[in-house]
C-alpha cells in the first residue's frame, strides 16, 4: 500500500477548507492543503491497484504512486472537466501508466537505474500512451473502478460520522439488511438512517462531483461494489 501523504510544495499545510459547496477539485486547484490530503486519500488505492496491475512490486507501486502525485500536484491546476474528452480518472489513469513506464525505463537493462528481466517484462506489456488515448477502458472495468472511488469516497464521508450511525448505515445500505430491526438494535428510527444515506448522497455531490461520474455509474455507489475483473491486482 501507498505510504504517507504526498505533498504539493505550493500548498499551506494548514490552510482552512471554504465552504462546503466547492468541490473538492477545485479546492485542490486553489492549492488548498486540507483538499489536497483528501484527494490523495481518495486516489491513492486505485492508483496503487494500476501500478500492481502494471506489475509492480508493492515497494516500487509506492514508489510510482509517489512520483504520480507529484505530477498532479504540478498539472492538476491545467485540468478542465470535459465529458467528451474524458473523465478525471482516465486523465490520471494516464498520468500513473506514464509514469510506471518512466520506472520501467529507469530499471530496465540498459537504463539509467539497475533493474532486471521484471522490469523489461514490465515495459514490454505497457501499451503506447499515444494508442491509449484513443483506445479508452472498456465499459466493465471503467464502472468497477468508478464504483471503487465512489465506495472511497463513501467511506470517507462516513468517517466523519459517529460510530453507531456509521454501523447502521453499512448495514442497511451496505449489507442489506432490514432497517426496522437495525434501527432497533441501536436505539433509532429507520428516518435516520434513510436522513443519513440522503446526507451521504448530498455530500457525494457536493465534494465530488468533478471527480466521480455519479450520473453516468451503472451501479448504485452505496451498495456493495462489483468484483474486480479477472487479473486485476488487490491490495
Amino acid at each position: 500500500m501507498l505510504e504517507g501523504v504526498v505533498t504539493d510544495p505550493n500548498v499551506p499545510p494548514n490552510r482552512q477548507t471554504p465552504q462546503t459547496s466547492s468541490t473538492l477539485l477545485y479546492l485542490v486547484q486553489q492549492h488548498d492543503g486540507e483538499a489536497w490530503e483528501r484527494f490523495v486519500a481518495l486516489y491513492t488505492p486505485l492508483v496503487y491497484r494500476w501500478c500492481r496491475d502494471a506489475g509492480l512490486q508493492d515497494a516500487d507501486a509506492a514508489d510510482v504512486g509517489q512520483d504520480v502525485f507529484g505530477a498532479v500536484a504540478r498539472k492538476v491546476g491545467s485540468f478542465h472537466r470535459d465529458p467528451a474528452r474524458g473523465t478525471f480518472r482516465g486523465w490520471l489513469k494516464t498520468i500513473t501508466r506514464n509514469k510506471v513506464r518512466d520506472h520501467a525505463r529507469r530499471t530496465s537493462p540498459g537504463g539509467n537505474g539497475v533493474g532486471g528481466s521484471d522490469a523489461q517484462v514490465a515495459l514490454n506489456a505497457l501499451p503506447d500512451p499515444a494508442a491509449e488515448a484513443d483506445s479508452p477502458d472498456d465499459p466493465e472495468t471503467a464502472a468497477c473502478e468508478e464504483v471503487v472511488l465512489m465506495r472511497r469516497a463513501v467511506e470517507m464521508i462516513l468517517a466523519d460520522l459517529p460510530e453507531s450511525k456509521r454501523a447502521a448505515f453499512v448495514r442497511v445500505v451496505g449489507g442489506g439488511e432490514d432497517p426496522a430491526a437495525v434501527a432497533r438494535e441501536f436505539g433509532t428510527t429507520p428516518n435516520v438512517i434513510y436522513i443519513i444515506k440522503s446526507r451521504v448522497k448530498r455530500r457525494l455531490r457536493e465534494e465530488f462531483a468533478d471527480l466521480l461520474d455519479l450520473e453516468g455509474a451503472a451501479h448504485e455507489p452505496l451498495t456493495a461494489p462489483p468484483q474486480p475483473p479477472p487479473g486485476s491486482a488487490t491490495r
